[in-house]
């Protein structure tokens, strides 16, 4: 029996989902800011993946994601009281739930960017995991995202290792 007429397998193409349409060579980064911020970012930049700033990190994405060729990052504001208490449960929860924040705004972007047939991936907020390269590499994450954040004009890195963003601060 040929493999395209074993039932399980004319019963997967029979239901295979539609053929992705066809997309312009570039998007509309207005609309791609708009969507992120009806998703609940506060502000939105983008990054090429051949600029300068990315130069110690481009072959670390590209090889999670060769179809990368601009990197959104976005920006969510903290609540700043939470932040400033002394009581570190209280900074501990706000810190989760913006990190959380962060990564349900990304995975739901890129499910709409999928849905219209765009490739798209997003790595995770914190908490890297890449330990394949550990201790000998020098990084454990995908993306720095902090470095990415001041390329795309969200801020500059302040000497805390925080980027500063100039209407939220580093309560972001």
């Amino acid at each position: 029996m040929k493999l395209e007429e074993h039932p399980t397998v004319k019963k997967r193409l029979e239901s295979a989902l539609p053929v992705a349409p066809v997309i312009p060579k570039a998007l509309d980064a207005a609309w791609l800011k708009q969507m992120l911020l009806e998703a609940g970012a506060d502000d939105v930049g983008f990054v090429e993946i051949h600029r300068s700033e990315l130069d110690n990190q481009r072959e670390t994405i590209l090889s999670a994601f060769p179809y990368t060729k601009t990197l959104v990052s976005f920006v969510v504001r903290m609540n700043r009281e939470a932040i400033k208490t002394p009581a570190r449960s209280v900074s501990n929860l706000e810190f989760h739930h913006t990190g959380d924040q962060v990564n349900d705004i990304a995975r739901a972007v890129v499910r709409r960017l999928e849905d219209k047939g765009i490739r798209a991936m997003n790595p995770a907020m914190g908490f890297p995991m890449e330990m394949g390269e550990f201790p000998d590499g020098d990084k454990i994450w995908i993306v720095s995202h902090k470095p990415v954040a001041v390329a795309a004009g969200l801020g500059m890195m302040g000497i805390h290792r925080n980027i500063i963003h100039p209407i939220f601060g580093n309560f972001i």
